[in-house]
């Protein structure tokens, strides 16, 4: 059996912020395929730092494109360190077997699995001297429901007479030494009795009822013989061993589950954290330890030696470069590069990184630059997602983030994924305005993020709408919630911007002691049914976000001054 060491490879992991959108799932996929294109050497994976929302779900599913997979915590995991490929043995191979694996592949510890690749147990080479020392216990065999084909192999044999699948389920392992007399008397039903070329005490052995005859030796099976064992339905098997060696190798043809450990095994997953792995193996007293694939299949073996040789995971960031928005974890891993379209926050690197900054609408018409700049054309998929991420986050060209670079990138685009502008951008946000399975929470997290000035943080979240309708549900639906993720967020005010496309207007929803004043400071604008009302805004991160950071500041300010 083949144990190989399986040593992570180059992964690149390319995730966008926290409660992902359109522009940063989308973003993640481009750009992970142009990376593809140009650094072969390396593999780049895709990957998504919360829940799909409805309208990048109906982009995801126009252009046949997997949901990138989720990434919750950047923190090294047994994912990151070299696995031990060692392959899963099956339930009723013999011990003797198990022995000869362990010895070839320089381990002590295999996996016992199921048709399936699923994890029954392990057996250990202490499990194996466990055996080894029932070798003179003559009901091993019969305990452990042992088939006659497994006692065959161990004795380098093969079974001349009855069912090679039977199992042995009664009687006790016996020499056939001595005289008939005594070999009657000894034998019961169901015995497996070890015997040479005597032909007498083949025939005695026979005619008390033995459930097995070894013929040691390689002895001849007579006619008469192989009649009367027939008629008694008696197994037999020829062995090249003599009745000394037989015997002593006869136990170790036991199944391994019959000494295997199958309760509170103690097994890993490619995404535990290394920590929780680390503190575990610190705990329990075995060498090497069961991992699982992402769908609970067995997958390797790891041991505490693999946690010195542990790596740190690799990102690309697009679409966010604060600390705020990061997936959890993202101190212990390395980052390589950032695409993004956003101010640029507090985040530190230790080393010199490719950073892309560039005032435009959305980072979708950045990697779209990159792909022309690398003489280089996405898929029609790729294309298309990139399309729509355009579209989504310069709300149809209609938001002030938007520049003449998103608009040639949109419409170069479209023609690679033959589509037409107008028509692509009402059908995703309608697809988008579909509230009739999301909760209140999951409504809020949607689009949002969390911001701070001045050691106030607050959290904004926001949602597009093409009807008034859809707009007015998702209010309703809301209002009673932000409080609640105020809280559990800990923030001083929460806000949720309704913004509505076609008259390029935001309703704010307000959460916080003060919260809605500082809007009406930051705006100036009247309260209208309980909603406030800020017409001509729409873009969340060159409109709102500098207002209420101002406000903030100078609020700041003026505390200050008064408590002097």
């Amino acid at each position: 059996m083949a144990s190989t060491r399986d040593r992570p490879v180059d992964e690149i992991l390319i995730v966008g912020h926290l409660n992902p959108d359109t522009d940063s799932i989308c973003s993640a996929i481009a750009y992970a395929e142009l990376k593809e294109k140009i650094d072969p050497a390396n593999r780049y994976t895709p990957c998504r730092a919360g829940n799909v929302g409805e309208e990048t779900a109906w982009v995801l599913r126009r252009y046949g494109l997997e949901p990138p997979r989720l990434l919750e915590d950047a923190a090294p995991t047994v994912r990151d360190v070299e696995i031990r490929r060692v392959a899963g043995i099956r339930r009723d191979i013999p011990v003797k077997e198990a022995w000869e694996i362990m010895r070839d592949g320089d381990i002590s510890t295999l996996p016992i699995v199921d048709r399936s690749g699923r994890l029954e147990g392990i057996i250990t080479l202490k499990d194996l001297a466990v055996a080894q020392m029932d070798s003179l216990d003559a009901h091993a065999l019969a305990r452990a429901n042992t088939p006659f084909r497994s006692i065959a192999r161990v004795l380098n044999g093969a079974v001349v007479l009855g069912d090679e699948n039977a199992v042995m389920s009664q009687g006790y392992i016996l020499v056939g030494a001595g005289d008939v007399e005594a070999i009657r008397e000894a034998v019961h039903p169901g015995d497996l009795v070890l015997v040479a070329n005597r032909v007498t005490a083949q025939r005695a052995a026979r005619e008390s009822g033995a459930g097995c005859v070894v013929l040691c030796l390689s002895a001849a099976l007579t006619p008469e013989l192989e009649a009367l064992a027939k008629d008694r339905r008696c197994v037999v098997i020829s062995t090249p061993f003599d009745t000394y060696k037989a015997a002593y190798f006869l136990n170790q043809s036991v199944p391994v589950h019959h000494y295997m450990m199958k309760k509170g095994l103690q097994t890993f997953t490619l995404s535990t954290p290394l920590e929780d792995a680390a503190r575990i193996m610190g705990a329990v007293r075995h060498e090497y330890f069961p991992v699982l694939d992402d769908k609970g299949r067995y997958y390797g073996v790891i041991s505490r030696r693999n946690l010195i040789n542990r790596r740190r995971k690799q990102l690309i960031l697009v679409d966010h470069n604060e600390k705020s928005q990061c997936v959890p974890g993202w101190e212990q891993a390395d980052i390589r590069e950032i695409v993004d379209h956003h101010r640029i926050g507090g985040l530190q690197t230790i080393t010199p990184i490719f950073f892309r900054n560039q005032p435009v609408g959305s980072t979708a018409a950045i990697v779209a630059a990159m792909f022309r700049e690398n003489g280089a054309a996405p898929s029609p998929a790729a294309a298309g997602a990139l399309c729509c991420a355009i579209l989504s986050d310069t709300l149809l060209f209609r938001s002030p983030t938007c520049t003449q670079a998103d608009r040639e990138a949109a419409q170069w685009l479209a023609e690679q994924a033959g589509e037409d502008l107008e028509g692509l951008g009402e059908a995703m946000f309608e697809a988008g305005e579909d509230l009739t399975h999301k909760t209140p929470e999951q409504l809020l997290k949607r689009d949002y993020k969390i911001f701070a000035a001045d050691e106030v943080k607050f959290g904004v979240s926001q949602s597009n709408f093409l009807s008034v309708k859809a707009r007015k549900k998702a209010t309703a639906m809301v209002r009673d919630a932000m409080d609640a993720l105020r809280r559990t967020d800990d923030l001083a005010y929460v806000y949720y911007l309704l913004t509505d496309i076609t008259s390029e207007t935001s309703y704010v929803l307000c959460a916080g002691e003060g919260a809605e004043p500082l809007i009406r400071q930051a705006f100036g604008v009247p309260d209208e049914e309980g909603v406030l009302r800020l017409p001509g805004v729409v873009s969340r991160k060159k409109q709102f976000i500098p207002a209420m950071l101002e406000t903030l500041h100078r609020k700041s300010e003026e505390d200050k001054q008064r408590k002097q």
